[in-house]
């Protein structure tokens, strides 16, 4: 099966949960006409998916790529400064970021294109509250925002409890964990956001970045059991990317990996579980330069991965559909094959002499180098 019938599945598989879950919470607070509007609106919204998975899979016919995800990270700017910060490391420097009116063009365009999923993160995305305002406008399409949830207010909880934003919360496991990253007070301040949610029958989710440290205990039966209690519909688990230097200790152990991929590990929950980086193998390898999913930097540039952010190429003038048939883009593409699992989460970014490579040898139009040697 390719990239975007195994994306079709985990979609459907994820609106399937979510319905149960949403119907349940609003039904346990004795709100039945949330119940029936949100049933309809999730019916909607998975018609919505078997939709763009026709468009996508038409354009592969026609020889033209479009990803089933496009993550849109739309500031750098972040009330926090946690330690260890992908955004803060990867691009420190401040940048002109694309208007409101452009993000949508985009956004927009990505739609009618067959993207099935936008999914917003910074920085932190609250601080472009008149941007999260218009994106909860397009029809059809459900927007995770990945958020700290410090900015959220009663504005921001009315504007999730619509439907078409769902908030995915970062929390480091347990509050101590959270703590230790983020700040005392702000994992309970988190709950609080979601137990709000779930009165209200909202869909919303969790992330956490799993490390050597934290694995165990975010893998574990009583943590997960939580976070269904909670009434999350999903919880994304981001492998830790060493993208600092000496931050190779916080790697996954093997049997830490081996724990997270196991197939039935997350059988008899209630939520959708999402992997990131994810199995690279299950997909006949990366899913990055569009082949599953985009990376949207703030300034426009169309990054191959939120993880490993090459680029050679600018959507802030151009289209979404010229930007993703750049020749970087295409050449990982077409070696998507020879990035499989890794030491560390990302192939891509491990291999990234690699890619290096790569764009050289695109913008030439020459051979490209074979992995290994490019990477020694």
């Amino acid at each position: 099966m390719d990239s975007n019938g195994l994306f079709n599945e985990q979609n459907q598989e994820f609106f399937s949960r979510a319905a149960r879950i949403a119907l349940r919470n609003v039904f346990a607070s004795g709100k039945p006409l949330t119940a029936a509007r949100n049933a309809a609106k999730l019916a909607g919204i998975a018609n919505f998916q078997r939709s763009q998975a026709e468009k996508r899979a038409k354009a592969a016919r026609e020889g033209r790529t479009v990803p089933g995800i496009l993550i849109a990270s739309v500031t750098r700017k972040c009330n926090l400064n946690c330690a260890g910060c992908y955004s803060k490391t990867l691009r420190p420097d401040a940048s002109a970021e694309l208007s409101d009116e452009r993000f949508m063009e985009l956004f927009r365009e990505a739609v009618d294109l067959g993207v099935g999923t936008l999914m917003i993160a910074g920085g932190e995305p609250l601080t472009r509250p008149s941007l999260l305002r218009e994106a909860a406008k397009l029809p059809g399409v459900v927007m995770p925002v990945f958020t700290n949830g410090l900015l959220v207010d009663a504005e921001t909880i009315d504007l999730f409890s619509g439907g078409r934003l769902v908030p995915i919360f970062s929390v480091e496991g347990d509050a101590a964990f959270t703590a230790e990253r983020r700040g005392d007070g702000i994992h309970e301040r988190v709950l609080a956001h979601a137990a709000e949610l779930k009165r209200r029958g909202a869909l919303f989710g969790f992330s956490v970045t799993l490390t050597s440290k934290n694995a165990d205990s975010v893998l574990s039966d009583r943590f997960l059991r939580e976070i269904e209690a909670m009434g999350a519909s999903v919880l994304f688990l981001i492998e830790y990317v060493p993208v600092t230097a000496g931050s190779e200790n916080l790697v996954l152990t093997d049997a830490q990996k081996a724990e997270l991929l196991r197939s039935d590990k997350f059988a008899g929950y209630s939520f959708m579980p999402v992997s990131l980086p994810g199995d690279e193998e299950a997909f006949g390898g990366c899913l990055a330069a569009g082949r599953g999913f985009i990376h949207l930097a703030d300034d426009g540039a169309l990054e191959a991965c939120p993880f490993a952010p090459f680029s050679d190429i600018s959507a802030a003038r151009l289209s979404l559909a010229e930007a993703l048939e750049s020749p970087l883009m295409r050449a990982i593409r077409e070696r998507h094959g020879e990035l499989t699992e890794t030491k560390g989460g990302c192939a891509l970014w491990n291999k990234r002499g690699w890619v290096a490579s790569l764009g050289s040898c695109a913008a030439r139009g020459n051979e490209t180098t074979p992995i290994e040697e490019a990477s020694a």
